[in-house]
């Protein structure tokens, strides 16, 4: 990264350092851990994903997310990841990705935890002041906002065999759970269990792209939801670990 694109992160980080809602002190800890834990896990599973990816990819999913999961984790242990503000962490996050990873798959990431900051915490901010803290329901604003931000700009949904049928059973769940009372916690445990069972079911999916639908019989799920039900285990265990729970 040249000086001059140096300058412009460091200027642009600086200028939303304090938008969006707070963790409490004691979350702290739990959001770092649970983020290192989805890197380290991405990292892990590089080859794996690249195996399932050149059944109908170009068989490099797994190092792209790698690459990025790799400067993440870099900056976490260097203390340059907010530790007090998602949203702001999630923006940062978007931007090691956009520069990291070349691709769709690069682009689509960025999109997701770019929306999330902006278009789901920010924007479920507008009626509180800065130092409102997060809740569980914040947590699935921005899940929810995602979400909707890649199927806007990728044209797919649920049931085209992509990281959505992984991601959207997820937010589906977590609404349920916590409509029901469960902790959060557990709640992100349902949410997980969604997210790993309906990546396998992909593998039952005709496939969508661009105009064109493939029937052939996979032997691997989706590469892009089966990877979401990883690093969402991770950050799940990660908490849990945490938590001690």
């Amino acid at each position: 990264m040249s000086y001059a694109e140096g300058e412009y992160f460091q200027t642009y980080e600086s200028s939303i350092e304090n938008m969006g809602p707070t963790l409490q002190i004691q979350n702290s800890p739990v959001f770092l851990v649970a983020l290192s834990f989805a890197c380290e896990a991405l990292i892990s599973c590089a080859k794996q994903l690249n195996i399932i990816d050149e059944e109908c990819g170009s068989g490099n999913y797994g190092s792209t997310l790698a690459q990025s999961a790799s400067v993440i984790k870099i900056e976490v242990k260097e203390n340059r990841i907010s530790t007090t503000r998602p949203s702001v962490a999630l923006t940062q996050i978007s931007r090691i990705i956009e520069r990291e990873s070349d691709g769709l798959e690069g682009g689509i990431y960025s999109l997701f935890f770019d929306a999330a900051a902006k278009r789901g915490v920010f924007q479920s901010f507008e009626k509180f002041q800065n130092d409102e803290q997060l809740t569980a329901d914040m947590w699935l604003t921005a899940l929810t906002s995602a979400n909707q931000a890649i199927s806007e700009v990728s044209g797919m949904s649920i049931g085209d065999r992509s990281m959505l049928d992984a991601l959207i059973p997820a937010e589906l769940k977590l609404k349920d759970a916590l409509d029901l009372g469960l902790n959060p916690v557990s709640a992100f445990g349902k949410a997980v269990e969604a997210a790993e069972t309906s990546a396998m079911q992909t593998l039952h999916m005709p496939e969508h792209r661009f105009g064109f639908t493939n029937y052939k019989t996979f032997k691997y799920p989706d590469p892009g939801a089966h990877a979401v039900g990883i690093w969402m285990r991770a950050a799940y265990e990660g908490v849990k670990l945490k938590y001690g729970c």
